[in-house]
């Protein structure tokens, strides 16, 4: 019996990428996207091959949460995934211009719909055999990461958010054999910044990273190879591990 994992937001960037990684590991693969028929890569995976299924997912949406709830009642999963986030443009994320309606939509995608879909979920994680709840976080919803630089009100508030639901259901679960993961995926280069033509310009949201990112202060990582470094934390990821914000280069990072 092969081994199944579930990730949410699989039509682009490291959710794409981790989507194509466990399928190239011969998983069954539940991926989400909000518009599975605009998601052409996304498509692409399951050519010649039953191992990808494609669900429409919008996290937003409590009918679209339970209606794939429903779609996977009775399924066995050994991995529960959830990689879609909010980042938002930040110009409607400093005080004084800030966009309720985009703040809403953060906290629903990237904290009520998450924790919702896996209380709808739990069932299906029990049934699984290594039963693991994995949650990709953000080191800009660190309080201990607090710098200068980034506004982002709405989306760094509903990661620490997020962070700290994680811990709190790591404990929670920890009777019921569910291992909950936290995981900072470091900076992934979702725009083709890395691939960018001579004097083609840098897309906004990594313009005040560039001098870090080329002083090499900071690491800049294609999809692919945060895919990779991502599933070798998760096959490692045990109890005494639960609940802690870890690094996609395994260290421990505060909260």
């Amino acid at each position: 019996m092969r081994n199944s994992v579930l990730i949410t937001g699989a039509n682009r960037g490291i959710g794409l990428a981790l989507a194509r990684h466990y399928a190239a590991l011969d998983w069954e693969v539940v991926a989400t996207a909000r518009q599975p028929d605009a998601a052409g890569e996304l498509q692409a995976l399951p050519a010649g091959s039953a191992r990808v299924e494609i669900v429409p997912l919008d996290l937003t949406s409590p009918a679209s949460r339970q209606a794939l709830a429903e779609w996977l009642a009775g399924r066995p999963l050994d991995i529960l995934l959830h990689n879609a986030a909010l980042l938002g443009d930040p110009a409607p994320q400093e005080f004084g211009r800030l966009d309720y309606s985009l703040f809403h939509d953060s906290l629903e995608t990237n904290l009520v719909g998450p924790i919702h879909l896996s209380e709808l979920l739990l069932d299906n994680l029990q049934q699984g055999r290594q039963r693991k709840l994995v949650f990709l976080g953000s080191a800009a919803g660190s309080h201990g990461l607090l710098g200068p630089g980034l506004k982002l009100y709405a989306y760094r508030a509903s990661k620490a958010a997020l962070h700290f639901a994680v811990h709190e259901l790591a404990g929670d679960l920890a009777s019921r054999g569910i291992t909950v993961g936290l995981l900072n995926p470091g900076l992934v280069d979702t725009q083709g910044v890395l691939d960018r033509a001579p004097g083609e310009p840098v897309p906004r949201a990594f313009q005040p990273l560039l001098p870090l990112i080329e002083s090499g202060e900071l690491e800049l990582l294609r999809p692919a190879e945060a895919a990779a470094r991502i599933a070798t934390l998760i096959a490692s990821l045990g109890p005494e591990q639960a609940g802690r914000f870890i690094n996609v280069d395994g260290s421990e990072l505060p909260w």
